[in-house]
């Protein structure tokens, strides 16, 4: 179980930094930490196999690694992930490279989640994407829910991206939330004094709000790596970076996600099972 000072730095970390997340899913993390802290490839088509030769589950299919990317997704493993649900970035690529040394001919990412941490997920995706190719193994990414900001960032990589019809697709933007605290201070009667050395250390103003030149900065970082994911994602779909942002980081059902390219197919999880199987037996 992690331990108080851990998701204390945790709380610390998830503030005033980029994220690739949808907001539903940062608010969530963000309550609950403040609880705690105060107590894509052209698809085959489908085949129905024999009934009586159809697997039940990924599982019982020979070859296929399924790598689950669920929850809040952060760039190191650092033990609280479990506890909130989630998973990090260099957990999904070790465990690809595991089942590809143990032999797998499939790469499956099941994804149900609304984004995380935006340093190293682009990276990720491209090392991932590459580690498949240098096997000559396809990478399939299946919806089962949610896949929204960095997760889609994940899953966009894949050489298909199949969802699930009831499942959301999209979120393609960056968010950064900050505490203004200034109010609060005021009507307790606290007045922080800073000594420092440096134009640009202290991001307050007098009176504890945010200075105009620190969030114009924080801005002009933000621009920059929307531009970066808009690209990333543009040259993984196929979709115009121009396209990407006229999305304006809109989740979107899995029909109208097929519509716009975030996705090439929509399957039900059988229909998926089926899928995966068929391309096995074609491999």
């Amino acid at each position: 179980m992690s331990k108080p000072h851990s998701l204390f730095r945790l709380t610390q970390k998830l503030y005033g930094v980029p994220h690739l997340i949808e907001k539903r899913s940062f608010e969530s993390i963000s309550s609950y930490l403040d609880s705690r802290n105060t107590s894509m490839m052209i698809l085959p088509p489908l085949v129905d196999p024999e009934p009586a030769e159809e697997p039940d589950d990924l599982d019982d299919i020979n070859g296929v690694g399924v790598i689950e990317i669920s929850g809040p997704l952060t760039y190191k493993s650092s033990g609280w992930e479990s506890l909130c649900g989630g998973c990090s970035y260099e957990s999904i690529l070790e465990q690809a490279e595991d089942y590809i040394e143990e032999g797998a001919t499939c790469i499956v990412l099941i994804v149900d989640s609304g984004g995380g941490e935006a340093y190293g997920m682009m990276e990720t995706a491209d090392t991932l994407r590459k580690m498949c190719d240098d096997a000559e193994i396809p990478l399939i990414a299946y919806v089962d829910g949610c896949s929204a900001s960095a997760a889609y960032g994940l899953s966009c990589a894949a050489d298909a991206v199949i969802a699930n019809p009831y499942a959301e697709v999209g979120s393609v933007g960056v968010l950064i939330q900050l505490m203004d605290q200034s109010k609060y201070l005021e009507k307790e009667g606290i007045k922080p004094v800073f000594v420092s050395a440096g134009n640009e250390k202290i991001p307050y103003a007098e009176d504890m709000s945010f200075r105009p030149e620190f969030i114009k900065d924080l801005q002009y970082k933000v621009d920059s790596l929307y531009q970066a994911f808009a690209t990333h994602v543009s040259n993984y779909t196929g979709m115009s970076v121009e396209d990407v942002k006229a999305t304006q980081a809109k989740v979107y059902l899995a029909e109208d996600a097929k519509k716009i390219g975030f996705i090439n197919e929509i399957m039900t999880r059988s229909e998926f099972v089926s899928y995966v199987a068929n391309l096995q037996k074609d491999s």
